[in-house]
């Protein structure tokens, strides 16, 4: 046998566990049962927080056999050291389940000082009607006020009727103030109190009418609080039929104070509802129910013989019923304070929102309630390193690339933008006649914050710049240029640059040049922007003064500055290529950030070539530091560039924005694209051809058609895209036969060009190939491909053994967080939380991965949701926060919904809502998601028990190779729930999870072995289950390996071996270990007897629940004090066995019992198979065993005891 002593000691030694007490609570908040219960019972009486765990462990089996009475000592201990839910349990477990109002009140007290507003409440109540402490108004006054500012509306509605009733006004402005906060959360009796106010007009104005309103939405749900209210106002309006209506309705409810008022209505004489008979037997209803004033009214009514006969013996009857019903009692004061706590709608404090919630009240199943047994707890699902980081090493469709980055691809590759258009220029106003507006004048001057335009005419020529266009007549007569000219001398601006114009064209006047710059001087000095860039113009292109940079640049420069479109265009334009003069001198330097800042300077004045240039430089533009972020905010502008060029009428902007329409969402749009792409591809445009290829290939306006999308991709000339769409598809194969070679040559093309998603395409290859790969990865990331970035870390950290690579890796995971990648944010956050590739670091890792999470990304709204369940953010678990960003997730990544299910189970006793969690991941097959479902349904978790519907879960979850729904499942079959018992099935999936370590599933194998149930009886075999389940730490399997080594079943007998078995499960705290140890020690099984070693274990044994202990202990004592003493008889309980079962699955349910601890049950199946079958010998062996005398008592007690 292998030895269980290091277990024991991990177990055992408190030196040993503090190091991993952390990692106990850690372990806890994740699931992980087994590794919490190792790790906090060295902090049992020292962390309220590992007693608090170490409770719900114990209360419901999870990761320690079951034990009611350990998990109450941990709750009290958690509750001492004040933590409040332990306060909560303890609270309510004295409440409904020790009936111990005083020690209810104690715990509700302490968790009241924490701030709970239940428990404030509850002493709020308590203090009032005196239930489990003395009556005191103060008291409950200070707990209901501090209530009251929690938020509790009944708190607030109580504190605002002690204002009320104040006679200081201020006081009253308070009450009203509170009643009002308990309105707007939906206090019927506050809004009552409201109307009431108002129908009597005390601290506010009388209304009547204000006062029904207000009693309208009550009265709609019922309230008999408000049915009475409308009953008193009907009658303060002498409308007693109405009155009577009203009254009526709350009375038939049993509310007695309605049954009392009715009763007075048909009692007042002369009036349309005066019935003394309907009166009297209101009256008594009230009285039957308890209700003293209606005792005493009709003592009185029988004393005066007032509407009936006069009766002393009746008079004394009802004086002593009312008597008794002011005497105070426990009974009537939880009645009373369960009313308070629900505006009149319960009796009892079981139903007023203090019942015990979980396994206490929820759960359906008995089998799941028995003591020491290990119940199957719901599981988190892990997501680990490997799979997050899994590189996946897969070629990019070129479907999967938007369509406008192949237009950006295409665009680096055409070099210098193409324009067909010349400088810009102003047409000559032949009509102007005076000067109307402000057209010409700098925008940032007479329009301020205005959008501001100009018209423009065909390209520019010098000698026909300023003549008129063919559709304007020239003047008729002088008189015009006379009127014209008039107005230039007298400062029209307008005037004068027409005058100017004229003058530089020769349009009606002489040409004259001189007189040209006088008048463009003349408005210019008016700011008149069209004449600077007139002038501009003139000295820039020299055809008709001499040439003068300097100046041309100073009047560009200042048209420009004044917001002049055409000047910023072609100083935009300058500063792109930079300019010489004849002689080679540098007049302008190029400088790109200036021409681009002019650009956008002219396009936002809405010049169409300049958004249109705009735009081709940005689509030209290779910003690989660019984020995300930024990157789409380019996108949209660079379409609305496009989109505003098109209608300005540049035609070269009409193909560019059909590439960026064809991935519109819209559909017109996506059509108008198609029709751009196949005009243009009609007349020999390559570029066309491409589009039109992508848009059949993804079939966007039109039916998908690969093979024609080939075509065009053919038709397309060799540029980076086509090569590399080629280059995709003859590599895999797709639309056209495989070519590896081929595509290998046009992948190459398109690398070599500068495509980035060609290098990564290329690494797959060669990857998939076993060529060396890494050098195209770090090409594609080099220009900022994120995608073959993302891949090349996710291979760094799948080789975890460099720690270089793991640093190379959060580099690039954190290059990519920077830009907004989503996926970058996600694994970068990761590597921060768990200190892989440098130190941990958890603030920056919640904010990476908040930021990924709110981009989208559902693994990351689950590990920072984890973050949250396991307190690494706030040191404490944040539950709702949790909830939160579980819930984002839980549609599309079924670990979350999981962990949102987990803790509305765990942590909320929520199984409504656990239910709904785990269906989300069911619907995505996911095994645990279906194991955890399984187990609502098996244990009746707030719902009736159905094991079909389990079955059916636990079978969805074993298709996935789930070792606990194998278990599961297995239990079911070999235990006959579905009403058939299929043992061979059930021996089988044991087998299968036992391999996969489940330890469950390996005490079951030796269970099963040992009794022949599913597999031929095999004691050697069930010894060797046992121990690998007893390594495992499964408190049975180390009672069953103890006993098959204390009886000698499957191994030699060994006494010592046993008692160190029963060593390991004693310090396990399992009571029948602590007692069965003791026993030996009596006997002095090992060498001498120890009986005070004995009878301290039985003490222990006896607190932690034993009542087979405590009744030893009873004997033992009263054999001490040489007293007669009452044997309390062993509690038995019922075993429920399907009809005529054969003697080896009795036999099966007998020894399951016994290693539970249970020897009373385990002895009533033994006898019942003894009986039914006394040749059946395994079971006459185990019962001779279990019906050994005991020598810690005599042979004559050792029977009574068990009789």
């Amino acid at each position: 046998m292998k030895s269980l002593v290091p277990w024991v000691c991990i177990v055992a030694t408190s030196a040993i566990q503090g190091a991993f007490a952390s990692d106990g609570i850690e372990a806890y908040r994740k699931g992980e049962y087994k590794i919490a219960a190792e790790q906090l019972p060295a902090l049992s009486g020292k962390d309220a927080e590992a007693d608090f765990y170490l409770g719900k462990m114990r209360l419901y089996g999870y990761g320690q056999l079951k034990n009611n009475t350990l998990a109450i000592r941990h709750f009290k201990q958690a509750g001492e050291k004040g933590y409040l839910k332990a306060q909560q349990i303890m609270g309510r477990y004295s409440l409904l389940v020790e009936n111990n109002p005083e020690q209810a009140f104690y715990w509700f007290k302490k968790a009241a000082d924490a701030n709970d507003v239940d428990a404030q409440m509850y002493c709020a109540a308590a203090s009032l009607f005196g239930y489990g402490v003395k009556k005191n108004t103060d008291a409950a006054k200070r707990y209901y006020t501090a209530a009251a500012k929690n938020g509790n509306s009944i708190a607030q509605y109580t504190l605002a009727d002690d204002f009320l009733n104040s006679k200081h006004a201020q006081n009253k402005k308070l009450g009203l103030l509170w009643l009002n906060k308990a309105i707007g959360q939906g206090n019927l009796a506050a809004q009552v109190k409201l109307a009431e106010i108002y129908a009597t007009g005390n601290a506010v104005p009388k209304d009547l009418n204000k006062a029904k309103e207000l009693l309208d939405v009550p009265l709609a749900q019922g309230s008999v609080l408000a049915q009475i209210k409308m009953g008193e106002i009907a009658e303060a309006e002498k409308n007693l039929p109405l009155a009577k209506t009203w009254y009526l309705k709350a009375a038939e409810k049993d509310y007695i104070p309605a049954q009392i008022a009715l009763s007075n209505l048909y009692y007042q004489t002369n009036s349309p509802v005066f019935d003394p008979r309907e009166g009297y037997l209101w009256l008594l209803k009230a009285a039957q129910q308890g209700s003293t004033d209606a005792q005493l009214a009709l003592a009185n009514m029988y004393k005066e013989g007032r509407f009936v006969a006069k009766n002393e013996e009746l008079v004394q009857e009802w004086q002593e019923e009312a008597k008794e019903s002011t005497k105070e009692n426990s009974q009537q004061a939880q009645k009373n304070a369960a009313e308070w706590l629900t505006n009149g709608k319960e009796k009892t404090l079981a139903k007023s929102g203090y019942k015990l919630e979980g396994i206490f009240s929820d759960w359906r199943n008995p089998d799941a309630l028995k003591e020491n047994i290990y119940n199957q707890p719901p599981q988190m699902q892990e997501v680990s390193r490997e799979e997050l980081y899994q590189p996946q090493f897969t070629m990019i469709s070129p479907n999967e690339i938007p369509i406008n980055e192949y237009y950006n691809a295409l665009s680096a590759s055409l070099g210098e933008i193409k324009n067909s258009y010349a400088y810009p220029s102003y047409p000559i106003n032949l009509n102007y006649t005076s000067f109307t507006s402000e057209e010409g004048l700098s925008p940032y001057i007479a329009k301020e914050n205005a959008e501001f335009s100009f018209s423009f005419d065909t390209p520019f020529d010098a000698l026909t710049l300023l003549t008129p266009q063919r559709h304007v007549k020239k003047a008729r007569n002088t008189t015009a240029i006379k009127q014209l000219y008039d107005l230039a001398i007298l400062g029209d601006p307008g005037a004068q640059f027409t005058m100017g114009q004229r003058y530089q064209g020769g349009v009606g006047v002489n040409k004259d040049i001189e007189k040209a710059i006088q008048f463009y001087q003349l408005a210019a000095a008016q700011k008149d922007t069209r004449s600077m860039y007139a002038l501009g113009m003139l000295y820039l292109e020299g055809k008709e003064v001499p040439r003068n940079y300097e100046a041309a640049l100073m009047w560009l420069n200042d048209a420009a500055f004044k917001g002049n479109p055409y000047a910023q265009f072609i100083l935009a334009e300058l500063y792109e290529k930079g300019m010489k003069d004849e002689n080679g001198k540098e007049v302008i330097k190029q400088d790109l950030p200036q021409a681009t800042s002019l650009y956008f300077l002219s396009a936002t004045n809405n010049y169409g070539p300049a958004q249109y240039h705009l735009a081709e430089l940005l689509t030209r533009e290779q910003n690989k530091n660019q984020t995300l972020a930024e990157k789409e905010q380019n996108q949209k502008l660079t379409k609305k560039l496009y989109e505003s060029a098109v209608a300005q009428g540049v035609p070269e902007a009409k193909l560019p924005l059909a590439f960026f329409n064809a991935m519109d969402k819209d559909a017109t749009k996506q059509l108008q694209a198609f029709s751009v792409a196949q005009k243009e591809a009609e007349t020999g445009n390559t570029q066309a051809a491409l589009l039109l290829g992508l848009m059949y290939d993804r079939g966007l306006s039109i039916p998908q058609n690969q093979m024609d999308a080939l075509v065009w991709y053919e038709k397309a000339a060799q540029n980076p895209v086509s090569a590399f769409i080629l280059g995709t598809y003859y590599s895999d194969g797709k639309l056209v036969n495989k070519d590896t070679n081929r595509g290998r040559t046009l992948l190459q093309q398109a690398s070599d060009a500068g495509f980035s998603y060609a290098n990564f395409n290329l690494a797959i290859l060669k990857h998939n190939t076993g060529e060396a790969f890494l050098p195209e990865l770090d090409a594609a990331l080099a220009l900022g491909n994120s995608k073959a970035g993302l891949l090349l870390a996710d291979y760094y950290l799948s080789t975890a053994s460099d720690e270089q690579k793991m640093k190379q890796a959060r580099e690039i995971f954190k290059l990519f967080a920077e830009k907004g990648d989503k996926e970058g944010q996600l694994k970068y956050a990761y590597m921060l939380e768990n200190g892989l590739g440098g130190t941990a670091d958890i603030a920056n890792a919640q904010m990476w991965y908040t930021q990924s999470a709110d981009l989208g990304q559902p693994i990351a709204s689950f590990f920072l949701g984890r973050m949250y369940q396991l307190g690494k953010i706030d040191k404490q678990p944040n539950y709702e926060l949790a909830k939160k960003w579980y819930n984002l997730a839980k549609n599309s990544f079924a670990p979350a919904a999981i962990a949102l299910g987990f803790i509305n189970e765990t942590v909320d006793d929520d199984y409504t809502q656990a239910f709904d969690s785990y269906q989300y991941a069911v619907n995505q097959t996911n095994p645990i998601g279906a194991l955890n479902l399984g187990l609502i349904y098996e244990n009746g978790k707030g719902r009736a028990v159905d094991y079909t519907q389990a079955k059916d879960l636990y079978e969805q979850a074993v298709v996935q190779n789930q070792p606990q729904a194998m278990a599961q499942l297995a239990g079911l079959l070999v235990n006959g729930s579905l009403g058939i018992r299929e043992e061979q099935k059930g021996y089988e999936l044991y087998r299968k999870a036992a391999e996969m370590g489940d330890s469950d599933a390996l005490y079951h194998l030796g269970l099963l072995n040992e009794t022949g149930v599913g597999t031929p009886l095999n004691l050697s075999e069930a010894t060797n289950f046992y121990q690998k389940a007893a390594e495992k730490g499964n408190g049975k399997a180390i009672l069953a390996l103890a006993r098959m080594y204390q009886y000698g079943l499957g191994v030699e007998k060994n006494i010592k071996k046993a008692e160190e078995l029963y060593k390991t499960a004693a310090n396990l705290n399992i009571p029948y270990a602590q007692y069965q140890l003791a026993t030996l020690y009596y006997e002095g099984a090992n060498g001498a007897p120890m009986p005070e070693q004995g009878k301290r274990l039985l003490q222990q044994a006896q607190e932690n629940g034993s009542a087979q202990a405590k009744n030893i202990l009873q004997l033992i004592n009263a054999q001490t004090e040489v007293k007669t003493s009452y044997i309390e008889p062993l509690p038995t309980k019922t075993i429920s066995t399907i009809a005529q079962l054969p003697a080896d699955l009795l036999y099966l349910d007998a020894i399951s019992e016994w290693n539970s601890g249970d020897e009373a049950s385990s002895r009533k199946i033994l006898d019942k198979i003894i009986m039914e079958f006394p040749h059946y010998t395994p079971a006459k062996r185990a019962y001779e065993q279990l019906n050994q005398p005991s020598k810690i008592l005599g042979s004559k007690q050792y029977t009574q005891l068990n009789a």
